[in-house]
């Protein structure tokens, strides 16, 4: 938190370290590509451009276009929530922040949409086991798992192999969906997995129709065999969603669950990367299109 405020003491300094991250040759205009300006406009957040006259506001097609919290606050949450790997709620984050519940929820909630954004960017590739798992409390009198009201979800862990044999886990992709049948696997798969990978599963016979759709299927009927000895990456991985959907949301709607997943995914493929994430997710941030609340609300 020094460092934080170190670095950015004043509402000023969080906009000029936007804009040198946003443009790092200098901020273009819209309307004409020429970077020439005059200084700041002094009651708003803009910039005139000195050839055609036109007002630049440099948050424009980001997250922070048009709201009302302060630069500083924004900057303050996204340290917050890059920072801490087990994750803010929403309660947590406004009061650490200082805004009311409402809005501390509706920050979170873009700022997981831009995770989400990046993160469909990239696929995983060659060696991948897929599971799924349900979440949420099951139906009264009704058992857990398989066959229940809860959500289920699609998990892909990718993993590489040493020269030694040994495995080591890469990145991960999350689908929260309505079932689990052949059509929904193939789909995830086709959109989280490169083609031609091996896709490692267990024998529920949703999974063998990969094999005609472009990967290397590897199944592994489980039986009395403990599954997280066969598919040990996807089950580790599950643990700690586990943990985090429930230790710091203390259970989630089915309405939004997909932004916590996104959330929990993107901090876990750049967990390797702790010094960078402010930036990284601040570069997130700003490559996302502005987001209405009602489209956050749906």
């Amino acid at each position: 938190m020094v460092d934080f405020f170190s670095a950015f003491p004043t509402e000023a300094a969080c906009e000029y370290h936007l804009i040198r991250v946003r443009w790092p040759e200098g901020m273009m205009c819209k309307g004409c590509g020429k970077t020439d300006f005059y200084p700041r406009v002094s009651t708003r957040r803009v910039y005139q451009c000195r050839n055609c006259l036109r007002f630049n506001p440099p948050t424009a097609g980001t997250i922070f276009h048009k709201t009302r919290v302060p630069l500083q606050r924004w900057f303050l949450a996204i340290f917050l929530i890059a920072s801490d790997k087990r994750g803010y709620s929403a309660l947590l984050l406004a009061r650490q922040i200082g805004v009311d519940y409402d809005t501390a929820w509706a920050m979170l909630q873009r700022i997981r949409h831009a995770m989400a954004k990046r993160d469909a960017q990239y696929q995983l590739s060659e060696s991948v086991e897929m599971d799924e798992l349900f979440i949420g409390a099951p139906t009264e009198g009704r058992k857990r798992g398989r066959g229940t009201d809860q959500t289920p979800v699609l998990v892909a862990v990718s993993f590489l192999t040493s020269k030694r044999d040994a495995e080591y886990v890469g990145f991960a992709r999350l689908q929260a969906v309505k079932q689990i049948d052949t059509a929904t696997v193939v789909q995830f798969a086709k959109t989280v997995i490169e083609q031609g990978s091996t896709v490692r599963t267990d024998g529920l016979p949703v999974y063998p129709a990969l094999e005609t759709h472009g990967f290397r299927h590897e199944p592994h009927v489980i039986k009395r065999r403990k599954a997280h000895r066969i598919l040990p990456h996807v089950h580790t991985f599950i643990s700690n969603l586990r943990a985090f959907v429930i230790g710091t949301y203390h259970g989630s709607g089915e309405k939004h669950l997909q932004q916590y997943l996104d959330e929990f995914c993107y901090r876990f493929n750049r967990r390797r990367h702790q010094d960078e994430l402010f930036d990284r997710l601040l570069r997130a941030c700003l490559e996302k299109e502005e987001m209405p609340l009602s489209v956050l609300t749906r």
